[in-house]
């Protein structure tokens, strides 16, 4: 264990828990050995007088960020981001690529599956999934479910991150930390899926850049 512990650090150790998963780290959670960048909660105890008494001089209002109005209020705001970005990406797609290349809520496989942006280029056909989170332990849900999704989706596909919770490296680190793999039950058989080597996870900076220096169609309409 690191010999010093000041209260800055560990305030840093709390926000990184916090940015992860939602809420601050519960007292058992500070054992970890995995969450190496906070002190051990007999620390805490022996010179805070405790995992809550730290919290109050840390200023934390909310104890709990994952019960409750909090998480009501992160699930609200990561829609309403999701929405905003997805509404200005539209807008984006269409400028560069053209209306007529950019089919939005495309229909992909037999089971109606659906991606919110399909678009047609010279360097390839791409889709596009938008998404707002906060927390890196609802990024872990968010995949889960859309990996099942897009089994058949064969094209390149971009899982966009709304909002400015998270840099690029935030998300290409998490990629490396955790396995994407979820399993599941398909006619009777059990599958299992990771991320697919056609998607890559981005922020929506990082997807403006890419599509920036793609080629496009000439526009029949003009």
């Amino acid at each position: 264990m690191k010999s010093s512990w000041t209260v800055d650090k560990i305030k840093e150790g709390f926000d990184r828990f916090i940015k992860e998963n939602g809420r601050l780290p519960k007292s058992m959670e500070m054992d970890t050995k995995g969450v190496d960048y906070l002190p051990n909660r007999k620390f805490i105890e022996r010179n805070f007088g405790g995992l809550e008494k730290l919290r109050m001089e840390l200023g934390y209002a909310d104890t709990h960020f994952g019960k409750g109005k909090f998480r009501s209020e992160i699930a609200h705001k990561a829609n309403t981001n999701g929405r905003n970005i997805e509404l200005s990406l539209e807008k984006l797609l269409k400028s560069k690529f053209g209306e007529v290349f950019v089919h939005t809520e495309k229909i992909f496989d037999d089971t109606k599956n659906r991606v919110d942006f399909y678009i047609y280029s010279p360097d390839g056909n791409f889709g596009i999934d938008v998404f707002g989170t906060d927390t890196m332990h609802n990024l872990q849900s968010n995949m889960s479910a859309k990996l099942k999704k897009y089994l058949g989706f064969k094209e390149k596909l971009f899982f966009v991150v709304a909002g400015d919770s998270f840099s690029q490296d935030d998300l290409d680190n998490y990629i490396k930390r955790k396995n994407f793999r979820i399993t599941f039950w398909r006619n009777n058989n059990r599958k299992a899926s990771s991320l697919q080597a056609n998607a890559r996870i981005v922020t929506n900076k990082t997807l403006e850049k890419i599509i920036s220096d793609m080629k496009t169609y000439l526009n029949p309409l003009t």
